[in-house]
Formats: structure tokens, C-alpha cells, sequence
């Protein structure tokens, strides 16, 4: 494992545009014949954890494929965001990933055509957005695009009213008993991504997994945090939020505010998981990898896929 540092990218959004000094863990798999594939990984709003990111981490590396886990929060002096999610923005750390991409290209270990964005929930919201096209225009002639994504429990009450992306396969990766980032409206965005044209997005919804099912042992309740899943709204093209409960376009800061004030909750549940899950879990994602040839030495013997009951 590599530690690096880089500045995070700003671009013209009203969430992101606060400069940073951010660190990351580079993890390489063995040298092989060839620069290897890598993917970005986006932490949760939990920061980043030993069962999740650096799991992800490490099963990569066993199938030939670098991974970056991206720190977003302890250069800014955060050390998680479940109790307030303005702490650091899903477009900050979109920022951040965008960023680690040109480091990466620059890495000659490194396949410059073979690098990929992964993050679960907060980071699986910076995951979908690096996807949008529209967001393309707002970074500023930024030259370069993620190959291949996925979203593991993303949140996706907040969609594009554009949801054209940039045509790169796609992964949902979705919890049935999610009460914190509910399936059912990621499924909704993954179809309206694909009737704009991308016909490469996968979805597979877990129907016994309950969010953050990485972390193995019984469901427990995350009594402090932001539940913003009844906050429904729709980004136009120029970031401001349209809200149909409100029947109008607001700011970010002014939506922010109203959101607040209107939708959002406190409490919601997670973990649960358990070796089955997980491993089932894994398997679908290497899987996925593999058929976009993402992975060198990936098998499915030590992951071998479970039909979801």
C-alpha cells in the first residue's frame, strides 16, 4: 500500500468549489505483464473503514486490479458525515475523484483506459454523478472520463432531470431493506439513464440486504443520522434543484436550507450482512469487472455466485 496526496479538483458547482489537500491509498496488485486496471474508491459518509473500502481493496488486488481508496474527509477536518452531510458534499468528493483520475492517468503502473469509480452510499452518489453528462460542462473542459462505474446503495432522491451519461457501463448494486438510500429510486434513476441511450447499466437488487451490508452481524440503528430519502428533487442543467413538493427551483444552499426544514429525518438502519451476502455480493461485482475486462487473474472460485433467494 502507497500513500499518496493530491489537490481535489474544483469546478463551477456551488457545493464543490472549496480547494483541498487530500490524501489516498494506493493498493497494487502484483507486477504483472501489463499496467494494470484500477478503480477509484469513494468512501461512505462513515469515512473510510477496514470492512468496506479496504476490503474492496484488497479482493480487487487478489484480481489483478489496483485500487485508490480516496480520503475526502480528513484533509477537510471531517472524520464522518452521517449527522451532517454539508460537512463535505457528494460534488466535493466528485471533485476529489476526478482529481485522483489525472494522478492515476500520469501513473505508468496504471492502464490509462482502464480506470473506474466504486463507492458505497454517499460515495455512490459522487459514483452516479461522475456519470452525468451535463457535469462534464461544469468542470471546465476537464479532459478525461471514468471508464466503468459503480454504485453500491447509492442515494438517488436527488436526480437529473437530464440523466444522459457519458454511455460507460454501469452497476447498481442495491439493498432490499435499505431504509436509508431506498432501491427502488436508484432503480427509477438506472432506468431513466438508460432510455437516453446507455444500454450498458446492470442493476441487481440484494432483497435480503439491508444498507451497509459489508459490515457483517446484526442490523443496527444509526440514531444521529441525516435520512434525506423523502427529500425528492430533480438537478437542471444550470444545479439548481426543482422540488416538486415546493413547485419550484431552488439554489443548492437555499435547497439545503428548505430540505431541513421539510424532508429530512434522523435514524436508519444497517449492517446486517453476513459471509453469505457478502460473498455473494463480491462475486457479482468481480463478475462485472471481469466482462469488461477490468480484472487479470479474477476466478470464481473463491467467490463463487449465489443465486439471491
Amino acid at each position: 500500500m502507497e500513500s499518496v496526496s493530491f489537490d481535489t479538483l474544483t469546478f463551477d458547482h456551488p457545493a464543490a468549489c472549496r480547494p483541498a489537500r487530500l490524501s489516498a491509498c494506493l493498493h497494487l496488485p502484483p507486477p504483472g505483464g501489463r499496467a494494470s486496471p484500477c478503480m477509484v474508491i469513494l468512501t461512505s459518509s462513515a469515512g473510510v473503514q477496514r470492512h468496506r473500502e479496504h476490503y474492496y481493496a484488497q479482493v480487487l488486488n487478489e484480481a489483478g486490479t489496483a485500487a485508490l481508496i480516496v480520503d475526502s474527509f480528513t484533509g477537510r477536518g471531517v472524520r464522518r458525515t452521517v449527522a451532517d452531510q454539508s460537512l463535505v458534499s457528494g460534488a466535493q468528493m466528485e471533485g476529489d475523484a476526478f482529481a485522483a483520475l489525472a494522478l492515476l492517468r500520469d501513473d505508468p503502473r496504471i492502464d490509462p483506459y482502464r480506470i473506474g469509480i466504486m463507492g458505497v452510499s454517499k460515495g455512490g452518489v459522487a459514483t452516479l454523478n461522475a456519470a452525468i453528462a451535463v457535469r462534464q460542462r461544469w468542470r471546465g473542459g476537464f479532459p478525461h472520463l471514468f471508464d466503468l462505474h459503480v454504485a453500491i446503495c447509492p442515494g438517488a432522491t436527488a436526480q437529473h432531470r437530464d440523466p444522459t451519461t457519458h454511455g460507460r457501463p454501469m452497476f447498481f448494486m442495491l439493498a432490499g431493506r435499505d431504509d436509508y438510500t431506498p432501491a427502488p429510486l436508484a432503480v427509477e434513476y438506472a432506468e431513466r439513464m438508460r432510455a437516453t441511450g446507455n444500454g450498458r447499466i446492470k442493476v441487481k437488487v440484494f432483497g435480503s440486504a439491508h444498507h451497509g451490508w459489508e459490515s457483517i452481524g446484526p442490523v443496527f440503528d444509526i440514531k444521529d443520522a441525516e435520512n434525506w430519502s423523502c427529500c425528492r428533487n430533480y438537478i437542471e442543467d444550470n444545479g439548481t434543484h426543482f422540488i416538486p413538493a415546493a413547485g419550484r427551483a431552488m439554489s443548492e444552499p437555499d435547497y439545503q436550507a428548505w430540505a431541513r426544514q421539510h424532508c429530512v429525518t434522523r435514524g436508519a438502519r444497517a449492517g446486517g450482512g453476513t459471509p453469505e451476502l457478502k460473498q455473494r455480493a463480491t462475486a457479482d461485482l468481480l463478475a462485472f469487472l471481469a466482462a469488461h475486462d477490468f480484472t487479470v487473474s479474477w476466478t470464481n472460485r473463491k467467490f463463487p455466485a449465489i443465486e439471491e433467494k
